[in-house]
């Protein structure tokens, strides 16, 4: 899927009028999170999504006046059960949406380091400023981007009182990483802030280059992951086969950590050609502070591999950090059955708050 803070960027670039329309509440079951995201373009095509069917009509209609007058709004929507058949979705409730003209020309650099934080590594927290006693803020809003150092792009309304608040309460949504409303009082007026946590696009290190790994590497590419495929054969990790990979590497299992970066927002799928191969990656991989480790095979082949290792030094509990047999049960059978089993895995450990502390829990290993 396409960043849409790069699609930002490339839009100021070229100085179109875009508005932005950002889902900034929910009540109930509706489709999409808070943060969702739709981007509207001069040219009328658009970028993301806040739900699909008549939500998204109403709010591509309602961008095109928005961008005319360049005034920001709410649109609020309750979701009835007529309402859900004729637009084709499955889920109800109440959603509020935020739309913002994208007019100002010092957004262009907030979005541009946005853009290089979600591609190049770090944390920040984006604010944004819904309204004022229920108003959009004159002038074309108010936004500033706000390093977890302190460091900031951009600058709210009311300064840095209000830089400060946003610091203190962005923390808890980079811990979450999920976005929040913040509502309080300053000089007498109710200010509504949009507190948008921003960070580097969780890393999926695929280990081996076989069949199995040709069908996980396109599909984590599409739902938001960065890939990186690793193997010790070149005829196996090369960019004929991983084209859509960010990174190949070609390295002897025993030395590949030496040249990757693993981090918490790292995921390590180990799905090389053999057992000692498995052991040699996982080896490594658990004196790291990955988010998530996962490794193919039967539950016999683990057994006897995590027997191997204890017997070398490495501790049983570290163990239990191991997704193994690696991917939620489908009973998937075929690489591209394997694959989505794998990539649903890596997708509910992301979705799950982070702890500041532990890695991603595996299954427990039992002797």
């Amino acid at each position: 899927m396409q960043d849409i803070y790069s699609e930002i960027v490339r839009a100021l670039e070229r100085k179109e009028r875009c508005v932005l329309a950002t889902l900034i509440n929910r009540v109930g079951s509706a489709p999409r999170a808070v943060g969702a995201k739709y981007l509207i373009k001069q040219d009328g095509t658009s970028l993301g999504s806040i739900g699909g069917g008549c939500v998204e009509a109403e709010v591509w209609q309602e961008a095109q006046k928005v961008a005319d007058k360049g005034e920001g709004r709410v649109l609020h929507f309750e979701l009835t059960s007529e309402q859900l058949a004729e637009g084709g979705l499955v889920c109800g409730g109440n959603i509020d949406i935020f739309l913002e003209p994208l007019i100002r020309e010092d957004f262009l650099n907030i979005y541009k380091e946005a853009a290089r934080i979600r591609q190049k590594g770090g944390s920040a927290i984006l604010a944004t400023l819904v309204s004022v006693d229920g108003n959009f803020p004159k002038g074309g809003g108010s936004k500033v981007l706000i390093r977890t150092s302190g460091e900031k792009v951009g600058s709210l309304l009311g300064g840095a009182e209000l830089e400060k608040k946003v610091l203190s309460e962005g923390k808890e949504a980079l811990r979450e990483k999920k976005p929040r409303i913040l509502v309080f009082s300053y000089e007498d007026r109710r200010v509504e802030i949009l507190l948008e946590p921003v960070f580097c696009e969780p890393t999926v290190y695929i280990f081996g280059g076989g069949h199995v790994s040709e069908q996980i590497a396109p599909l984590a590419k599409n739902v938001s992951f960065k890939v990186v495929v690793i193997d010790d054969r070149e005829m196996f990790a090369n960019r004929e086969r991983f084209p859509e990979a960010d990174e190949v590497i070609v390295s002897e299992f025993e030395k590949c950590f030496e040249r990757i970066n693993i981090d918490e927002s790292s995921y390590v799928v180990i799905v090389t050609r053999g057992h000692l191969y498995d052991g040699i990656v996982l080896g490594q991989a658990l004196e790291s502070s990955a988010r998530y480790i996962g490794m193919i095979g039967s539950r016999k082949k683990i057994g006897t591999l995590y027997q191997s290792l204890i017997e070398k030094g490495i501790a049983k509990e570290s163990l239990g950090r191991v997704h193994a047999p690696i991917g939620i049960d489908i009973n998937s059978e075929t690489p591209e059955e394997i694959a989505v089993s794998i990539v649903a895995e890596l997708i509910k450990v992301r979705g799950e708050p982070l702890s500041l502390t532990t890695p991603s829990r595996g299954r427990i290993y039992q002797t």
